[in-house]
């Protein structure tokens, strides 16, 4: 067993950089005369459908305005480049006109989002949404929160209905319909300080972080978006826990008439006046929806979440809360770090990210990395591990395989963390084509790797479950 789990090791580790994973490619845009900051910087980024990059700026006026000799205003514009970094003809955009009426873009983006239809939506601090033609920057509508102030990045479902909420905590969730007209709250209220939301391509799932502080990522379910209400998915564990069960998030005074209610409310530590507690939940600055449904999470700077286990990287998860792998070297620097993720958008094929990074003022540019679903890693191949087929499969799969001569087999199953989770073979088997039935009705959908030893040497390959 000890020799199984330390192939597996070596096999995890080759694989994180063959499947769902992204490699760093160039550094898009960059602002070298800024420092790096906690205080400002990117907020935002959206790919739109002719390839250029939408980002914006928290905190930083990128363009002055002189409506009078004696009057300066100073904006805080949106700005489009191609995929060079150039900027287009209509960037920055300062000034925003929806039915005659002109807006003046002088306070901070707080997030940018693709719609199906190819435009742009952009929400700011001020409680004001626009939705913007990709094609030369012109507003097409705009839409003003209720309640005025901050607002999330919108998520979008493939409708093009809109979810949208505040950054403050104990706000709804309001949907809006592609043209920006109020349609109903869908979530009545959200205990968490959030700054992005994302939905599931049919509106039933909406995923939304938690800032300040850290309590990972939610999942809301609704059978029918915009008739029955969002309601806490019980059954999805929460996105981005890794503290140890039992032991409590925060630390708190204790006073002689203190009750300790909830769960992970284990005490560790008592001293007279408090208790000594741990935390490892994700701080999630900016959650997206991915092009293969996975939701992506960047977690804070290490200096926010004082953990330098999780922090400053992104979290890759699928919808039933399977933590599916990370990247981003955290605070590693502009070629290829990350530091506190405030956007992911992607290009249209799927296969180009773009991120947006707060602390950096960066955007940078990764390619997806192959996913491995035709190449094994063999030392050496002296056997032939096919892949699996079907795959995606649910709930059963066929995993076949050739031995060149007689020899001890054993085919495992093992989850994406490394855990065993079946034997599918373990016996002397002779030379030819023999295959094996796994049935995962058991199991999560998400990655899982199926490793074959014969003779000494060991190919393992990769296989997904969708439910």
């Amino acid at each position: 067993m000890r020799k199984t789990l330390s192939v597996l090791i070596t096999v995890l580790a080759l694989s994180s950089m063959l499947f769902g994973g992204w490699e760093f490619d160039e550094v898009l845009v960059s602002y070298p005369e800024l420092e790096i900051s906690s205080s400002w910087g990117i907020h935002g980024v959206a790919a739109d459908n002719s390839g250029n990059i939408w980002y914006t700026m928290y905190g930083i006026p990128t363009g002055t305005y002189y409506p009078t000799a004696s009057d300066t205003v100073e904006t805080i514009g949106i700005h489009v480049v191609n995929a060079a970094g150039e900027p287009l003809s209509f960037s920055p955009i300062d000034f925003i006109t929806v039915n005659g009426v002109t807006d003046t873009l002088t306070v901070s983006c707080r997030g940018l989002m693709k719609m199906p239809d190819g435009s742009i939506l952009a929400s700011f601090g001020n409680g004001n949404l626009y939705k913007i033609n990709a094609a030369d920057g012109t507003g097409l509508a705009k839409w003003t929160h209720p309640e005025g102030g901050s607002m999330t990045k919108p998520g979008v479902d493939d409708a093009g209905n809109i979810y949208i909420g505040k950054v403050s905590r104990n706000f709804s969730v309001k949907m809006l319909n592609s043209d920006l007209i109020y349609q109903s709250d869908v979530i009545a209220e959200y205990p968490y300080i959030n700054r992005a939301i994302a939905v599931s391509g049919d509106g039933q799932n909406i995923y939304l972080g938690s800032t300040w502080t850290g309590a990972g990522v939610m999942k809301y379910h609704s059978d029918i978006p915009g008739v029955l209400p969002h309601e806490p998915d019980l059954t999805t564990p929460v996105l981005g826990n890794w503290a140890t069960p039992g032991v409590m998030d925060t630390t708190v005074t204790v006073y002689d008439d203190t009750t300790i209610i909830g769960t992970d409310t284990t005490i560790v530590t008592v001293s007279d006046t408090s208790i000594t507690q741990h935390y490892e939940y994700l701080w999630a600055e900016d959650v997206s929806m991915g092009p293969e449904g996975y939701i992506y999470a960047g977690n804070t700077e290490i200096a926010f979440c004082t953990d330098s286990t999780h922090g400053a990287q992104w979290f890759v998860y699928d919808e039933d809360g399977n933590e599916m792998y990370s990247f981003g070297e955290p605070e590693g620097g502009i070629e290829g770090g990350t530091f506190n993720g405030r956007g992911a958008a992607f290009s249209a094929d799927g296969m180009t990210m773009y991120l947006a990074d707060w602390g950096y003022n960066t955007v940078t540019v990764w390619s997806k990395t192959p996913d491995g679903v035709d190449r094994a890693i063999t030392l050496p191949n002296a056997f032939n591990l096919q892949q699996n087929f079907p795959n995606p499969f649910n709930p059963s799969t066929a995993i076949p395989f050739e031995l060149h001569e007689n020899g001890l087999v054993e085919l495992t199953v093992f989850d994406v963390n490394g855990r065993e989770v079946a034997t599918l073979v373990n016996e002397q088997l002779t030379a030819g084509s023999h295959s094996a039935q796994f049935n995962g009705s058991n199991l999560s959908s998400g990655l899982y790797i199926y490793q074959l030893s014969f003779n000494g040497e060991v190919s393992a390959k990769n296989m997904l479950l969708v439910k």
